[in-house]
């Protein structure tokens, strides 16, 4: 990948309260993310991924939104004899295009929407057997998904970030790609 490229919008999705998502043509976005979704706000209740705090502390929110490549969800799925994996059965907000490798970005990288929105990539979003339970219910002759899912999609489900300015976006919208060592530079 070059220090730039570009990619587009193919679904946004509301993730109310629990998985699968909801398609969305628009959505306006919000200094806490996505309006609407489970994890909207500036802040988040400190978990699994914050081990110096207190479980339950209130810590700045960088998971605010969760990205998911087209290209990626497709590899894994074919690794798992699937058909296809819908970014609604994960809780994503966006699944892109033209960004293959998206999950191996790294932390600090931006994505600039062509109609203003700036999104900063905080890191992987590491698969889990939430994710996996809400897949298996997609494939219920297929019960070991719950636990395989994790596995086949390490380093392949996609990123999670949080808000650098807001707007709107659209289904179809495209964006540039700034590595961070090209921003910082």
């Amino acid at each position: 990948m070059g220090e730039e490229c570009r990619g587009r919008v193919e679904t946004l999705l509301i993730t109310p309260k629990s998985m699968p998502g909801i398609p969305v043509d628009e959505v306006n976005v919000a200094w806490e993310g996505f309006m609407g979704d489970k994890h909207f706000g500036l802040t988040m209740k400190a978990g699994n991924s914050q081990k110096n705090y207190p479980k339950g502390t209130e810590v700045r929110n960088v998971r605010q939104i969760s990205i998911v490549s087209a290209e990626e969800l497709s590899e894994v799925a074919e690794s798992m004899g699937l058909p296809i994996i819908e970014p609604a059965w994960l809780g994503a907000n966006l699944l892109v295009s033209g960004i293959p490798a998206l999950t191996q970005l790294p932390s600090g990288s931006r994505l600039y929407f062509d109609n203003g929105v700036g999104i900063v990539i905080e890191g992987e979003n590491l698969p889990c057997t939430t994710a996996g339970n809400s897949l298996q219910q997609q494939f219920p002759d297929r019960p070991e998904i719950t636990t395989t899912f994790p596995k086949k999609a390490i380093g392949k489900r996609g990123v999670v970030g949080w808000v650098e300015k807001p707007g709107r976006l659209s289904t179809g919208e495209g964006f540039l790609l700034r590595l961070a060592q090209d921003i910082r530079s």
